[in-house]
């Protein structure tokens, strides 16, 4: 399992411009093991020779908890910055010292967290508590190297930052003369995300269904129309159109095969010719 101390050391390095996060760790790492009384208490003076256990005890157990310390701090240097102070006999001493050298605000640095905070903007379908927990931090470094902005204003500035899903919770955010501390507002920017998400999640289905209804309706519509093809194509059928003519028979008049007595020459002759004598019958008479 890896050791929490060792994590922490390891990181954030000092390297000068990050000394505000530096210091903030450190004062972590000394709390949790009890020595953050070193950064502020001198080394007592030696005991002499005859003094009690107690007294003797007590000095060497001071020198035991700052040697610890100041491996501490020289251990989350770089090496130019730890060659310096190793000299320094007391944990004391070296934060006294690199504060003297980066305690100043920094203006590059406050520049720099307030350009991310204006820079900073939700995308869509990202998470709000990352989004928030990222200015948090981004505040955060400014107020270390000396803005000073106070809880109201980053509320506001946190909501110019959301994306257009969460435009109902700001605009009744301002109606509403909501006041939210920076716990509150997390918490209630998390719930509204999760209504969105609901109500995106019961679109989709819809739009689904609907989808799937008209491919339906589509293939439905396709199989009547083909019903209906195939049924003048029977029809059709029906009717003759692309079926073989039945063979004719005899005629009834020359008996010869091949055509119908309508159809057939001698016949058609005979009945002309009748036609001509009894025109010329009725105009004899």
């Amino acid at each position: 399992m890896t050791n929490p101390i060792l994590l922490l050391l390891s990181s954030e390095i000092l390297t000068g411009e990050n000394f505000a996060k530096w210091k903030s760790n450190m004062n972590i790492l000394l709390i949790n093991e009890s020595y953050q009384f070193f950064l502020k208490e001198d080394c007592p003076p030696a005991p002499p020779a005859n003094a009690s256990r107690t007294v003797s005890q007590a000095y060497n157990n001071w020198i035991v908890a700052n040697n610890k310390a100041r491996c501490y701090l020289l251990a989350a240097m770089n090496e130019v910055l730890r060659a310096k102070h190793e000299a320094l006999e007391t944990a004391k001493g070296i934060m006294e010292s690199l504060h003297q050298m980066f305690g100043r605000p920094s203006e590059q640095a406050r520049h720099e967290a307030m350009k991310a905070v204006m820079n900073c903007k939700m995308k869509n379908g990202s998470s709000v508590r990352d989004l928030v927990l990222k200015l948090i931090n981004h505040f955060n470094d400014a107020e270390i190297n000396g803005a000073n902005i106070d809880e109201k204003t980053q509320v506001g500035m946190i909501l110019e930052t959301l994306s257009p899903a969460f435009l109902q919770f700001r605009t009744n955010y301002v109606m509403n003369h909501r006041v939210y501390n920076m716990t509150q507002l997390l918490n209630e920017l998390q719930s509204y995300e999760s209504l969105i998400d609901d109500k995106n999640g019961k679109e989709n289905v819809v739009e689904d269904n609907v989808a799937v209804g008209k491919t339906s309706s589509s293939k439905n519509t396709k199989k009547k129309n083909v019903g209906k093809f195939k049924g003048k194509k029977k029809i059709q059928k029906k009717k003759g159109k692309g079926v073989e003519p039945k063979p004719k028979g005899k005629c009834f008049h020359c008996n010869v095969d091949g055509h119908w007595k309508r159809n057939c020459k001698k016949y058609l002759d005979e009945v002309k010719q009748k036609k001509k004598q009894d025109v010329g019958v009725v105009q004899g008479s």
